[in-house]
């Protein structure tokens, strides 16, 4: 594959994108709910959430961030629209799996007691989100030969 440039439109993208994964990441030192006595961060949620279907969503949010992290700081490692094109729809599964995740842990928590890491980690998750779409969307290339240059016959 050949190495393509980015454009500035896509690093941008990325940017936001890795920003917005940062957020998440620093949301889960933030309080995420008001347990009673004091404020919970997202590390002390596994004793909030009932059912064992919300345990395992909160696992698999546990280890999903650090890798949305990660992988979100690797479009500036690859070098083809191909490989911008999986990053982009890798880090928007990612976004949407967490967007998830987060809904189904934050149910069980009352309105009046949520707090503010929840708020930040769904900044992030859309900024996260529409990082990659407007990198997927300044990533495509264009056309080796517009229409208006083609001279074939019909």
């Amino acid at each position: 594959m050949e190495r393509t440039p980015s454009t500035p439109y896509s690093r941008a993208g990325a940017l936001a994108a890795l920003g917005g994964s940062m957020l998440v990441a620093g949301s889960m030192f933030l309080p995420w709910a008001d347990a009673g006595g004091g404020t919970v961060n997202f590390w002390g949620l596994s004793g909030l959430v009932d059912g064992d279907g919300d345990t395992r969503t909160y696992g698999i949010s546990v280890a999903l961030i650090p890798l949305l992290v990660l992988w979100c700081a690797m479009f500036f490692a690859w070098r083809t629209h191909e490989t911008r094109m999986a990053w982009a729809f890798g880090g928007f599964t990612g976004a949407m799996l967490l967007y998830g995740g987060d809904l189904r842990i934050s149910e069980d928590i009352a309105g009046s007691a949520q707090g503010a890491g929840e708020v930040v980690a769904a900044v992030g998750l859309l900024l996260l989100a529409a990082g990659c779409v407007l990198a997927l969307a300044a990533n495509i290339p264009e056309p080796v030969q517009s229409r208006t240059d083609w001279k074939g016959s019909l």
